[in-house]
């Protein structure tokens, strides 16, 4: 899936949700046979579960590492945690993303159909003060017919690599805080 078709996917945040749930069931589907690791820093009750996965299977270019979810009412409405590991080019790009994330709000606000504009609002803010660059990320539907979608992103060069903590869920304050407990885990 090409760079532009993925932004094109993710300006609806109902297409947003969709997106993520497919990719979620795939993932699970096809990673079965290995043992789940949840992600550090999360809570250890039983209202989070681990996916089984250790290969990405769509490209090599992202290593997932852990992906946890927590489901209705303990997370209520819901929250997805993950950790990816990166190299070469696409570790490149994120970590100036990371740095720099209006950069991905400007390309996600430009339509991809010049004749179709886009119908999200998109907002970041950068992590300050944080020990490892990142950013929030909210896209809410302009006519504000569906709540918004919140995202979360942190990394750290790791060598060559470099890993990302990942949130996605409906509560901001949720997302901010799972991804910075993660993170602060994760990187030790």
């Amino acid at each position: 899936m090409s760079a532009s078709s993925f932004l094109h996917k993710i300006r609806c945040p109902a297409s947003c949700r969709a997106l993520l749930l497919g990719l979620g069931v795939a993932l699970s589907l096809t990673a079965c046979d290995y043992i789940p690791r949840t992600v550090a820093g999360l809570q250890t009750d039983a209202s989070w579960d681990a996916l089984p996965l250790r290969k990405w299977l769509a490209e090599d270019r992202a290593e997932p590492i852990a992906l946890s979810f927590c489901a209705p009412p303990a997370c209520n409405p819901g929250l997805a945690v993950g950790v990816i590991r990166l190299n070469g080019k696409d570790a490149q790009v994120t970590e100036a993303l990371l740095k720099d994330p209006e950069r991905l709000a400007r390309a996600l606000r430009s339509p991809v159909d010049r004749k179709k504009p886009v119908k999200t609002d998109i907002a970041v803010e950068r992590f300050k003060g944080a020990p490892y660059p990142g950013f929030a990320i909210t896209l809410s539907p302009k006519d504000g017919g569906k709540p918004p979608a919140y995202g979360a992103a942190m990394g750290r060069r790791s060598g060559e690599g470099l890993d990302v903590v990942l949130a996605i869920g409906v509560s901001s304050e949720l997302v901010r805080q799972s991804v910075q407990e993660a993170a602060e885990r994760e990187f030790r």
